[in-house]
């Protein structure tokens, strides 16, 4: 295991363990009762327990995030492309994706389950509105902040528009997306356990909406747990991509490949 990667691991454990004193401390300090608050251990004696269950929930939850997460990407990428091919689109570009950042989830999951049904797509449109506009600020941003001259040395030797894409504004987006996504992955998962919440998706928002509703406290605060470790590990998940892709030999630097 890399350097970089004991430290991502370290850091969620850290967090978990911060999380479960604190826990701790609030029930000796404030004398909260069994069946409002069950203590860490006995939330984590109910993880184990239905660890076959829970594990199949935060996948669902998991999966259709990282699908919301691609489609935004791919998106923000193709809307940060056009900007920098026709400015003129700037304005009117940016102005749609800030409607569509302000859109509520809670308003919009129960229309969009209306329209799409109940499935994975209701999930990842709740996705793309929580983080298409971070991530095309974030590319946009980049884009820009690449050194002009890379840009005017391609056009000296008469490169395209396209290789002038897949060599310098791609591989500059991309650093500037990776920032995003530290922003907008763990918010993904917010939304994703949202839109299950209010649509009955199976994953971990539906579980947790069924176990309040059966007043089932043990199993909600186990998917709170689950729910909350998840979204600890969605925030590193980039970093650690970008390590990985790293040492395959690709780069998020801008400047290294030939024009």
């Amino acid at each position: 295991m890399t350097t970089t990667n004991v430290r991502v691991v370290a850091g969620v454990v850290l967090s978990l363990v911060l999380l479960l004193s604190t826990w701790q401390l609030a029930i000796l300090t404030h004398d909260i009762p069994a069946y409002s608050l069950p203590g860490p251990v006995a939330t984590l004696g109910h993880i184990l327990e239905h660890s076959g269950l829970l594990a199949a929930r935060a996948g669902a939850t998991a999966s259709a995030a990282a699908a919301g997460i691609v489609v935004a990407a791919v998106l923000a990428l193709a809307l940060a492309v056009a900007v920098v091919r026709w400015p003129v689109l700037q304005r009117p570009v940016t102005g749609y994706a800030l409607v569509l950042r302000t859109i509520p989830i809670v308003g919009v999951a129960p229309l969009i389950t209306l329209v799409v049904g109940r499935g994975l797509w209701t999930s990842v449109l709740c996705v793309v509105i929580v983080a298409t506009f971070t991530l095309f600020v974030s590319a946009v941003t980049s884009v820009r902040s690449a050194p002009s001259a890379l840009d005017d040395l391609a056009r000296l030797y008469q490169a395209g528009f396209a290789r002038r894409c897949r060599t310098i504004y791609l591989p500059s987006a991309w650093a500037g997306l990776v920032v995003g996504l530290r922003i907008t992955v763990p918010l993904s998962v917010m939304a994703v356990i949202l839109s299950e919440w209010l649509s009955g998706r199976p994953g971990l928002g539906s579980l947790m909406a069924l176990s309040q509703a059966n007043r089932d406290t043990p199993m909600l605060w186990a998917a709170t747990v689950v729910a909350a470790a998840l979204g600890l590990l969605a925030y590193a998940a980039p970093d650690v991509i970008t390590h990985i892709a790293e040492r395959r030999g690709y780069t998020v630097a801008v400047g290294t490949q030939e024009v």
